[in-house]
């Protein structure tokens, strides 16, 4: 874990207590630059040490660490809140367990054999994907948003043609560093 991951951890357990993220984008209209404020908030739950535990379980520790100390630090719930919806949403021990069962029944129910393990452990809102990790991916790098439009058995392909395999540590320091407006 980096400094700058335990840095975008505390600065996000700020804006949580505020409920309140400022985000300025500036613009050009006619020839000058505008700039607009938005609000952003939040709207998380604490997860306790049994729920944490019970994930833990759940997903058979699978996944890195910085995703624990994510919801032991920060907790679960709905990110960076503009004023049509979240930029992501987190899972509690419940969503978490729903989408383990809506992801093992879509593997069921796969045209093609699917070998490639997932655990999904929130949703990017803007347009409805999920987001998680690949657990067969042998690399760090196995965490992604990945896009609705294709179906669970071209997950990997796509994000293997994209490039965009990360950690979840780089993609957390990231979703703060820009506000939730980089998070895709």
């Amino acid at each position: 874990m980096t400094r700058e991951f335990i840095n975008s951890l505390q600065i996000l357990k700020e804006w949580i207590i505020k409920n309140e993220a400022i985000l300025n984008r500036t613009k050009w209209i006619n020839g000058q630059e505008i700039t607009e404020t938005e609000y952003l908030r939040f709207n998380t739950q604490p997860i306790s040490k049994e729920e944490l535990t019970a994930i833990k379980e759940l997903t058979h520790n699978l996944l890195p660490p910085t995703y624990y100390l994510f919801l032991e630090e920060i907790g679960c719930g709905q990110f960076f809140i503009s004023e049509y919806l979240p930029s992501f949403e987190i899972y509690n021990l419940v969503e978490l367990q729903e989408n383990i069962q809506a992801i093992e029944d879509e593997i069921l129910e796969a045209d093609e054999v699917i070998t490639d393990q997932f655990i999904m452990i929130g949703t990017h809102c803007s347009m409805g994907d999920w987001m998680g990790f690949c657990t067969t991916r042998n690399e760090e790098n196995n965490y992604d948003v990945f896009c609705h439009e294709y179906p669970l058995e071209e997950f990997v392909e796509t994000s293997d043609e994209l490039k965009s395999w990360r950690t979840f540590e780089e993609w957390i320091i990231k979703a703060v560093e820009t506000k939730g407006s980089k998070t895709l």
